[in-house]
């Protein structure tokens, strides 16, 4: 069991541009228990808008580093919102600082750094989550429920998409559209949210992938879409769907999951349930969930309790090891 804080835990946010407006709402849905006491970035604008979000009251740096040495007392965990080639530098300092970690998605951009990270976080003793917030979805929190209750059965086959046409100018000339910091393409960014779903559910260790990518809108180095095949040793196979080229083809659902005993397939909120010998499925509604905000919930109670996150570094280091199979 991991060291517990007690009281609220102080959270500092590394890198406070659009992704981490989210996990601020999140701190502000939880004050009882957690609060921000310091940001970092080297954007002025971004900095300014995060602080005013949070009320003003953060300490503001321009360089983690720094931070982590002047306010480190102040500071029990951080929250890594950067651009991807700066996620492990940013988790191997807050690591050595001994800092709780959540950071964005991806890990980090290759398995050398994640042996890194993985030894960092063991010797230094600290929590590491990954940001994995779609698996606070309700249908795939249901989802797994009703996979480990052995309501499906065995299962035979499942599929993780994330489809969306994004806009041209969002990523032309960004950073995203550039190998070296971005790590790969959308696979490696949005699909990492399908890639991770796919493991939650199947349960079982992956023994063989294979993947297509295209690139047939965006003006990146990288690919804009993909398509993923996974073999689970448990004997399911599995797929990912994810682009920013096309939406999610008409009829599919986020999540779909094949038993011996019936099948799942839904999206956000709502799963649907058709039995084996069944014609028509059944709709299961559940009360909608802000799954950044759950995310940081999960987080916090982690810390104060001591306990392992849902996801921690082995879990993102097996998503990675997929996306960059594949």
């Amino acid at each position: 069991m991991k060291r517990k804080i007690d009281g609220k835990v102080r959270i500092a946010i590394i890198g406070t541009g659009g992704i981490s407006h989210p996990h601020a709402n999140g701190i502000l849905a939880h004050r009882d228990k957690v609060e921000c006491t310091a940001l970092c970035d080297v954007s002025e604008a971004n900095l300014k808008a995060r602080s005013e979000q949070l009320g003003g009251s953060p300490a503001l740096y321009s360089d983690w580093r720094r931070m982590l040495a002047e306010a480190g007392d102040k500071i029990d965990a951080v929250v890594i919102c950067l651009p991807h080639h700066l996620h492990a530098p940013a988790i191997l300092d807050a690591a050595a600082a001994g800092k709780h970690i959540l950071c964005e998605k991806p890990m980090c951009l290759n398995l050398k750094e994640a042996g890194k990270i993985a030894a960092a976080v063991k010797k230094s003793g600290v929590t590491y989550m990954s940001a994995h917030n779609q698996l606070f979805m309700p249908a795939v929190q249901e989802a797994k429920r009703m996979i480990e209750s052995g309501q499906l059965g065995r299962i035979k086959w499942l599929r993780s998409q994330d489809c969306f046409q994004a806009g041209v100018a969002g990523f032309k000339g960004k950073w995203r559209a550039q190998l070296k910091f971005q790590g790969g393409g959308e696979l490696i960014d949005t699909g990492y949210h399908p890639t991770y779903r796919l493991l939650y559910l199947a349960g079982s260790p992956v023994v063989g992938v294979r993947g297509s990518m295209a690139r047939h809108l965006q003006e990146i180095e990288g690919e804009d879409s993909a398509s993923v095949q996974v073999r689970f040793a448990n004997g399911a196979i599995g797929e990912i769907l994810t682009s920013w080229a096309f939406s999610n083809p008409h009829g599919s659902y986020q999540i779909h999951v094949i038993g011996d005993k019936g099948e799942i397939f839904g999206s956000g909120s709502e799963l649907y349930y058709l039995p084996a010998g069944f014609s028509q499925p059944a709709l299961k509604r559940f009360p909608d969930v802000a799954t950044f905000t759950a995310q940081m919930e999960h987080f916090v109670n982690c810390l104060r309790q001591g306990t392992r996150p849902l996801h921690s570094v082995e879990e993102g280091r097996a998503v990675l090891e997929i996306i960059l199979s594949a």
